[in-house]
């Protein structure tokens, strides 16, 4: 998969409208579904737990805590989901203790939203299971306790269902609608990996209410979550692999996979930011990964095709297929002066409480701004063998060619592009 592709995958719009797309058919076509999974009633029924608890499993050793809660959630939801098979056979009893879980399955799964992302069996994860244990019991012995009282009330005043639209209580519906949608906004403002596992379960925990007298329907749903569950994992897995956690551009893992498969004409540009240790020891460490994001944002934006890695500290790549290094010099002195013109507000640590301890002269006069601009070197090379004018050159002689460019940048003056070629 290549990473515009990915870079897709992992955007937040996508993250929403993938899931919608995918129930869409389910909605629209439910009869349909089910006919054609007829023969595969059992293997529907059981699939749940199967997916769910690899999800579980994974959670664990792939760091991804909060993918764990909502699997488990799911797999105790679907267990006690399967002991009611239609609503309108229900006691009144069983009708009230459905109404609990189905509240408290998105209430729950939404509360995780603002949890910090903590492994599952950590001591944070503990307490959380032991919430849910605690919300069990508790529904447990309020459903014992009104076991013989009437409270058909309730299905009549309350959660009283529109028979056109679904069997279920029009106010749970409308509840885990709310939620979803707000869980949509989550995604689409933060896009972290664990507000798109809730959004999923929420989405998919609502489908399986609305239509939940249809059979099988809470089965397909579920297993439909699980799946993207997994999905998220094997994706989160790849980014923490290939992706820089700092400034979300390929990192060097991605880099040198690129490296072993590339020939034919090609250019590196080895970027560096300038005086960059003097500016962490100025104004923090924090305000460094600042800058790196800032330089990192930037550089996507280079024409040429070009792509972006972070090769390490301070050090970017920047690839470009099919072209020589003179046709990606104007991209290059396009990007290094985009750079050297913004300018970069550094605010005190009163105001910006993210700064290093560290950060002593960051702006010492109370609310004012100090306004500060970085610049780059960047050295060029590319494939072509400057003695045979042949693309002979490895992708480490390139490499290393752009490092001597760099070099020469820096050693020349900085804030300029260096083509080695023609240095």
């Amino acid at each position: 998969m290549s990473f515009f592709s990915f870079t897709i995958i992992r955007s937040a719009p996508f993250r929403v409208l993938f899931p919608l797309l995918l129930s869409l058919p389910l909605c629209i076509s439910v009869d349909q579904f089910l006919i054609f999974l007829t023969p595969y009633h059992s293997l529907i029924s059981t699939f749940p737990y199967i997916m769910l608890s690899i999800v579980i499993f994974l959670s664990q050793p792939f760091n991804q805590g909060a993918t764990g809660l909502v699997a488990l959630l799911m797999v105790v939801s679907f267990y006690l989901v399967q002991r009611y098979v239609g609503i309108a056979d229900l006691t009144d009893i069983q009708k009230f203790a459905f109404c609990l879980l189905v509240f408290a399955l998105p209430v729950n799964l939404f509360m995780i939203h603002f949890l910090p992302e903590k492994r599952l069996l950590s001591r944070f994860g503990i307490n959380y299971l032991l919430l849910i244990l605690f919300q069990v019991i508790w529904c447990w012995l309020l459903l014992e306790q009104i076991t013989n009282e009437n409270v058909s009330w309730l299905w009549s005043a309350y959660l009283k269902p529109i028979p056109a639209l679904s069997s279920s209580p029009l106010l749970l519906i409308i509840i885990s609608i709310f939620l979803t949608l707000i869980s949509a906004f989550i995604v689409l403002f933060r896009n972290a990996n664990f507000d798109h596992t809730i959004f999923i379960n929420l989405l998919f925990s609502t489908i399986a209410l609305i239509f939940f007298d249809t059979p099988q329907i809470s089965a397909i749903c579920f297993s439909l979550a699980a799946t993207l569950l997994l999905l998220g994992i094997i994706t989160s897995s790849h980014e923490l692999a290939f992706v820089d956690q700092l400034t979300e551009l390929q990192g060097r893992r991605a880099l040198e996979i690129e490296m072993e498969h590339i020939n034919g004409l090609y250019t590196i540009a080895m970027l560096d930011v300038d005086h960059f240790k003097l500016f962490n020891d100025s104004y923090g460490h924090r305000t460094g990964d600042e800058v790196l994001r800032l330089v990192a944002q930037i550089m996507k934006q280079t024409e040429g095709n070009a792509s972006v890695f972070r090769y390490g500290g301070e050090e970017f790549i920047i690839l470009f297929k099919g072209k020589n290094s003179n046709q990606c010099l104007p991209y290059l002195n396009e990007l290094r002066s985009k750079i050297a013109k913004y300018d970069l507000v550094i605010r005190d640590h009163y105001e910006r409480p993210i700064l290093d301890k560290d950060a002593k002269n960051c702006g010492q006069n109370g609310g004012e701004h100090k306004t500060v601009n970085i610049t780059v070197s960047i050295g060029v090379a590319d494939s072509i063998n400057n003695r045979t004018k042949l693309h002979t050159l490895g992708a480490d002689e390139v490499l290393k060619a752009a490092d001597k460019a760099l070099y020469r940048a820096k050693s020349g003056g900085r804030n300029r592009v260096t083509n080695l070629r023609f240095a």
